[in-house]
């Protein structure tokens, strides 16, 4: 198989979901705390990331079948712009990473945190290049790191420069996205790229960058469904996202259950090497895990270190966007 670029992978990925049809199967309906509801009549738009093909895995495991409303999935850069779109209502339902959430709600964007994930973190890393000196984050200070703002790999950065007795103030951020930040690495514009994986395996597969740190030794790994505050109200929409969680569910279990399988056709279908497939969803999976006072008390330390280097305005209360209807019995 032709192995694409990073910078490519955006149109990839673009090009491999365009062609996963999801279609309605009339007739069902589900039960909410205001009666049933015809579901036939629903169509949930998801916000997908081209780094993440919630879309593709749902397609691979079977989970698209028999739905008894429509799916619509449009793809995304990163988890910043789901937020918006998700408080704006152009979606229902996202999946981003943990820095989004508290970007969002210092933005008081119209959204409501649903449901989290966990996953290693051992994916969200700082790079830099091939034949780069640095070793270690405290030798960043001064130099220039690409990342794309208010996203997981942001948290990560600012966490591990703290770690190292620094701040964002100790190094010049460039706010780039995902395949800008790549190319930038590669150019040797940027001493360091903080991101996620797939980045994150296919820079290390295809150009041989190294790993100094990962957000498991700084940051949680968590992931969230972000939903917008129009469609929590809507009965029918939110009757589709619990059918929706409980199948994203079981696509994760059979894709923990199948991971030769999975990264093999996560890899046709987005276009990128094998190995950085397998690399991605051997560290990378994220498993659906309750939103607790953990989860929460985690993510507020975040928000809190964000305000206390003044990426955020202000300080949020995390718990203030959490949503807990939606939670699996």
């Amino acid at each position: 198989m032709k192995r694409l670029s990073i910078s490519r992978l955006a149109c990839a990925v673009v090009a491999a979901v365009a062609v996963l049809a999801t279609a309605a199967c009339g007739g069902d309906s589900e039960p909410t705390a205001d009666g049933p509801v015809d579901l036939s009549t629903v169509t949930l738009k998801v916000g997908d990331q081209k780094a993440i093909s919630i879309e593709v895995l749902l397609k691979a495991s079977g989970q698209l079948e028999n739905l008894p409303y429509k799916i619509e999935f449009s793809t995304f850069t990163a988890g910043p712009p789901l937020i918006e779109a998700a408080g704006a209502g152009g979606i229902d339902l996202a999946q981003v990473g943990n820095t989004p959430v508290i970007f969002g709600a210092a933005a008081k964007a119209d959204i409501e945190i649903v449901g989290a994930l966990s996953a290693t973190g051992k994916g969200d890393a700082i790079l830099v290049g091939k034949n780069s000196q640095v070793r270690a984050v405290a030798e960043l200070k001064g130099k220039k790191v690409a990342v794309t703002k208010g996203s997981s790999a942001n948290a990560n950065l600012l966490l591990q420069l703290q770690k190292a007795g620094l701040g964002l103030g100790d190094v010049e951020p460039v706010y780039l996205a995902p395949a800008d930040g790549y190319a930038a690495l590669t150019r040797g514009d940027v001493e360091a790229w903080a991101v996620w994986d797939p980045y994150t395996a296919i820079a290390e597969n295809e150009v041989g960058a190294k790993v100094i740190a990962t957000a498991d030794q700084a940051a949680n790994g968590y992931n969230f469904w972000v939903a917008s505050s129009k469609a929590v109200g809507d009965a029918g929409k939110s009757a589709a996202i619990r059918d929706f969680f409980t199948r994203y569910a079981a696509a994760t279990k059979w894709s923990s259950d199948n991971l030769d399988l999975w990264s093999t056709k996560y890899a046709e279908l987005t276009s990128i090497p094998v190995d950085a497939s397998r690399i991605t969803w051997t560290r990378s999976i994220k498993q659906p895990i309750p939103l607790d006072d953990k989860v929460v008390a985690s993510e507020q330390e975040i928000a809190d270190a964000f305000t206390k280097a003044g990426a955020i305005p202000g300080k949020i209360e995390f718990a203030d966007f959490v949503d807990t209807r939606f939670e699996q019995k």
